[in-house]
């Protein structure tokens, strides 16, 4: 476990850097989540990448206390959509609007489109390897949105090929489609033959069609397209 923890710090530390952005620092981690042996063992691997866990709630009813008085930069949830939609609501509506990173557990169904309703800042399969779990911190911590590359691929790949976006070009929906699969801007652009400000191009365009903010968003839209079957259990 520990080189993968040490392959994880250094692509992060690298990431940042070549994206030419500040990195914000450790994270202060409040956890929510029943399992308490699940949970030591989160907080070891948080600790080995350099955060802190300020406190292990196993009762949602003690998270609007914790919050007050600890006051942490990220919230990780672990539990059931159902049960996460209604706690991440009772939050915003509170005012509360601390980044939160949902663990999904393993008995939950999901579809792209029951993603798109959260607000959370990252999304983590329960079964999520250690780089996984501190690539999604370090990039919430630095104000970007993450979903477990993992999910996606099984959402967007579910059901084959999903169907273009209403709006789009048959170009831009080529783009939109391989977003769904991870590749980023230089790999789409080998693929489709183009230059990379083209795809930046198109990118833009999508954006702004969809009303969408980011390629996460992007990913998770191309997969809801691919109807009910595309899903996850």
């Amino acid at each position: 476990m520990g080189s993968g923890l040490d392959r994880a710090m250094r692509a992060t530390a690298s990431r940042a850097t070549s994206n030419g952005t500040t990195r914000a620092g450790p994270a202060k981690l409040v956890i929510v989540m029943r399992h308490e042996l699940v949970a030591a063992g989160l907080e070891v691997l948080l600790r080995a990448g350099g955060h802190r866990v300020l406190a292990h709630l196993t009762r949602s009813d003690d998270l609007l206390r914790a919050l007050e008085s600890d006051r942490p930069d990220i919230l990780l949830l672990s539990m059931i959509r159902s049960e996460a939609v209604r706690l991440i609501s009772q939050l915003r509506a509170d005012h509360h609007s601390i980044p939160i990173i949902l663990m999904l557990e393993e008995r939950d169904v999901v579809t792209a489109a029951s993603l798109l309703e959260l607000d959370v800042d990252g999304i983590l399969l329960g079964a999520a390897c250690a780089t996984s779990l501190l690539h999604c911190v370090e990039s919430v911590r630095n104000g970007r949105r993450w979903v477990d590359p993992d999910l996606l691929q099984c959402l967007a790949l579910a059901e084959g090929t999903a169907r273009p976006a209403n709006g789009l070009t048959t170009r831009e929906a080529d783009v939109a489609k391989l977003v769904s699969h991870g590749l980023n801007n230089k790999q789409i652009a080998r693929a489709l033959h183009l230059s990379e400000g083209t795809v930046k191009m198109h990118l833009h365009n999508i954006y702004n069609k969809l009303h969408l903010r980011s390629r996460t968003e992007l990913a998770l839209s191309v997969a809801a397209t691919a109807g009910p079957g595309a899903r996850m259990n």
